[in-house]
């Protein structure tokens, strides 16, 4: 049992930890595992968040707030990418963003989907936020798919299968070939040989 100068000096330790982080960072009760208890880190925590040290964005993940003083905002939440890199990070798994997500990245979309949706080589869950949104992983097999070594290659690859074969215009296409005009041409024949064949044409013809 942690005695109660321990517990202070233990939630010292927490706070100067999170202190030291960057406004807007995500972090997990199971980064101070070393430093107490899961459940005495859990109370530490809690009390910061009641006392507006940082915001808790869903059970067990939490940040530490930025704020935007022209907008008269005190507590912007990060974003669904930068939770779910994250959690990807903890987790020691790969994620790759979809449909809305994926357009939003690459820049030709402005819409922020209410479920952000992303395939992942680990396990399914769905993480609620406080803000009424939702953080979906999906698993999947196609591991090739984790193999990209251009982000804007993944990006683009996943938008075009998640708008789909037959619903995507030759706009939308031109707009992403623009795009990965950008990546090295080594790294970008590497990448174009993991996209299934009908994308591999849609980039290429």
């Amino acid at each position: 049992m942690i005695k109660r100068q321990d517990i202070s000096n233990c939630e010292n330790i927490v706070r100067e930890r999170i202190m030291s982080f960057e406004k807007g960072y995500v972090f997990f009760p199971s980064d101070f595992e070393e430093i107490a208890s899961p459940e005495a880190v859990r109370q530490m925590l809690s009390r910061m968040v009641k006392h507006g040290d940082i915001m808790r964005i869903s059970r067990g993940i939490y940040c530490v707030p930025r704020s935007n003083k022209v907008l008269g905002l005190d507590c912007i939440p990060p974003s669904a990418e930068d939770i779910a890199q994250r959690i990807a990070e903890r987790d020691r798994v790969k994620i790759i963003p979809t449909g809305d997500q994926a357009l939003n990245q690459l820049g030709l979309s402005t819409q922020i989907p209410v479920n952000a949706v992303y395939i992942t080589n680990g396990a399914r869950k769905k993480i609620g936020l406080a803000n009424g949104r939702s953080i979906i992983f999906r698993e999947s097999n196609e591991f090739r798919l984790f193999e990209f070594l251009s982000k804007i290659m993944m990006l683009a690859v996943s938008a075009i299968r998640s708008i789909g074969e037959d619903n995507i215009t030759d706009d939308m296409v031109n707009r992403i070939k623009e795009i990965v005009r950008s990546v090295p041409n080594d790294i970008y024949k590497h990448d174009i040989r993991l996209a299934p064949v009908w994308v591999r044409k849609k980039l290429e013809d």
